[in-house]
């Protein structure tokens, strides 16, 4: 079986992030694609139909599933509709900025017993793979403290939605989630969080700098972004009892897409700089020894083949309904955290 799928939206997301994948996977054929750029899709996707509204792809009947990639303003509303019509449904990031509406699209898809997940795909970048692999080892010992960054050099504020005052808008809803949801997925909810969001940059209309705290009964996890980075980016910085671990640069998988090169190209992603892996092995204190790793190869399509098998029922969805609730929780209550200047408990569990 064909899984049909109809994109809402070819923009950055959309063209970069979805659509070579879903061409990717023998499983899956682009049906529809809702923009207003038909020349822009029809130069990659030559095949699918065309449409300028939204509802058409939600009412077709040769549609399975909706992948949306549109402003988050627009994400409940349209998330909703699919789901409604009963199509199974790819949110891109961040889903929602509300609990109240994660939760009602949820329970939505578990009544109509649809699949609707949100786009994480982080959660398949090579050094987040590496990473995972060395706290479960247990190869450096336990993990006790670790800083996630997302850092870039981008000192002027620029003229695009992301930036404006709106829903969903700001450096922390457009990074936050990916990372935040990455400590969600090692380390499960935290005790506690003390967040700071703010606008360093002249000329913002919205955050572009931020730093969050999560606690831990025995490890501290920092998460953060600036807009200052000039140097290199030190994506993460993992001490365990016996060691440490450092990851230089981003997965190259974005950087090689945006450049034109496909996932099923061979080399996929040599068209990008490689990340710098290092890992510092301590016999004691005196005794260590540095080893350069061969970065990890991360695995985008490996998103799209875990959310075929879902919808084709065999297996489970590569981000669960219940974590996503979980990652728009503590977005929240990051923000309450960074309103009040104060350490924030974590009170929540998903009924769904």
């Amino acid at each position: 079986m064909s899984i049909r799928v109809g994109l809402i939206g070819f923009g950055l997301s959309g063209r970069v992030f979805h659509a070579p994948f879903v061409m990717n996977d023998p499983d899956m054929t682009m049906s529809y694609v809702c923009s207003s750029k038909a020349g822009e899709v029809k130069a990659v996707l030559p095949d699918a139909m065309v449409v300028s509204s939204a509802e058409a792809v939600f009412t077709a009947s040769d549609v399975d599933l909706v992948v949306i990639t549109t402003p988050n303003v627009l994400h409940f509303d349209q998330a909703k509709q699919a789901l409604e019509s009963g199509k199974h449904v790819l949110l891109e990031k961040p889903s929602v900025t509300d609990l109240s509406q994660i939760e009602a699209l949820c329970t939505l898809a578990k009544k109509k017993g649809l699949v609707f997940c949100v786009y994480q795909n982080r959660r398949f970048d090579g050094d987040f793979l590496r990473l995972k692999a060395l706290i479960e080892s247990g190869e450096l010992g336990e993990l006790k403290h670790i800083d996630s960054r997302f850092d870039r050099f981008r000192p002027t504020a620029q003229a695009r939605w992301r930036e404006e005052l709106g829903v969903g808008t700001g450096i922390f809803w457009d990074l936050g989630p990916h990372i935040f949801d990455q400590a969600l997925c090692l380390f499960g909810p935290p005790k506690w969080m003390h967040a700071s969001i703010d606008r360093l940059r002249e000329g913002s209309q919205t955050h572009d700098w931020f730093e969050i705290e999560l606690g831990y009964d025995d490890k501290r996890v920092r998460i953060a972004s600036t807009p200052f980075e000039a140097g290199e980016m030190r994506r993460f910085n993992a001490r365990f009892t016996k060691g440490s671990w450092q990851c230089v640069g981003l997965d190259p998988q974005e950087e090689a897409l945006r450049a034109g090169q496909m996932p099923w190209d061979a080399s996929f992603p040599s068209r990008a700089a490689q990340q710098r892996n290092t890992r510092f092995v301590a016999r004691s204190q005196d005794d260590i020894d540095v080893v350069l790793e061969e970065a990890t190869q991360g695995e985008y399509a490996a998103f799209y083949a875990q959310l075929r098998d879902a919808i084709l029922g065999k297996g489970e969805a590569p981000v669960s309904m219940e974590h996503a609730c979980q990652l728009i929780y503590g977005l929240c209550l990051a923000e309450q955290s960074a309103e009040s200047g104060q350490r924030m408990s974590w009170s929540y569990s998903p009924t769904l």
